[in-house]
């Protein structure tokens, strides 16, 4: 039998987390798991910038995929596995919401106690409405910067668990992110995805380098390197918009932001990741900027 004291504080609790409808306020939901389109948790950051994620999500085939990715650090090639699993795992996690109250827990305040560029870690769910929509009230994300409860988490390491055990009963498919090139200019990021030569990897081998960025002709900018690259079996360039180069003759890093011509000694070491920021390259520079890279020894 309840106290009074207790009575109270349960009715007082219930109406903090919402559960009581009252006007303006924000009400309880019961998940569904046909109605969930995608769980995310991620943890890391921190000096090393480094961390982990595990991703369920529904596809648009119609399928639902469990991705899980782990970086060492804020620079390092990103490794996980892919999984392609069952519709009913949504149901594991509607029940973990709904007998914990994640939603309510989305709803703490953050913590005064936050310490800067220390590791965190987040929860989100993504829930649809019938008619297909975003469902805004019913969707939620839990940082562990917040001011939660003991029971928030364990309810947040009940989801955690959950992913970790839908991978582990799955045969997952083997992910390594493609090796990048980026080029970092006045504090803007142009990133190449790097091909399989010996020469691509060469130069990213010796990243994190400071280069000091040139304009050439109307369509290219280079900057020197102080050793040659490793050129065996280099792939012969084109001179295409938005793709990176060696110009072995000078021991020149080429970027074209404009459409070039081949050239005796011209290899190819990766392409822009986007296009459309292809456009932007000719901004770069002249002056000083870093050359960073996924890859490591």
């Amino acid at each position: 039998m309840l106290t009074r004291r207790a009575f109270a504080s349960q009715v007082l609790g219930s109406l903090s987390l919402g559960l009581l409808a009252l006007p303006g306020c924000w009400k309880s939901i019961e998940f569904e798991g046909r109605l969930i389109k995608s769980v995310l948790y991620t943890s890391g950051g921190g000096m090393t910038g480094g961390g982990e994620s595990s991703e369920l999500r529904r596809q648009k085939d119609g399928s639902v995929t469990l991705a899980t990715r782990s970086r060492e650090w804020h620079n390092s090639r990103e490794t996980g596995f892919d999984y392609v699993v069952d519709e009913s795992a949504f149901d594991r996690f509607a029940q973990i919401a709904n007998d914990y109250d994640l939603l309510a827990a989305s709803k703490r305040k953050d913590s005064t106690l936050i310490v800067y560029d220390a590791p965190s870690s987040s929860l989100s769910f993504t829930v649809m409405k019938e008619d297909g929509t975003y469902d805004l009230d019913a969707s939620f994300r839990i940082s562990s910067n917040q001011e939660l409860t003991d029971r928030d988490r364990e309810g947040f390491h009940a989801v955690v668990v959950a992913l970790s055990e839908l991978a582990a009963a799955s045969e997952g498919v083997e992910y390594l992110e493609p090796a990048t090139m980026t080029i970092v200019a006045a504090g803007v990021q142009h990133q190449f995805t790097l091909n399989e030569s010996p020469a691509a990897y060469d130069l990213a081998s010796r990243c994190p380098l400071e280069i000091e960025i040139e304009n050439y002709a109307d369509n290219e900018k280079i900057f020197h390197l102080d050793e040659p690259l490793d050129t065996t079996d280099a792939v012969p360039a084109t001179g295409e918009a938005g793709t990176l180069c060696y110009f072995e003759p000078d021991d020149d890093v080429v970027v074209f932001y404009k459409d070039g011509e081949p050239a005796e000694g011209l290899y190819e070491l990766g392409r822009i990741d986007h296009d459309a920021m292809t456009q932007y390259l000719g901004e770069v520079g002249p002056g000083a900027a870093s050359l960073w890279s996924n890859v490591s020894d």
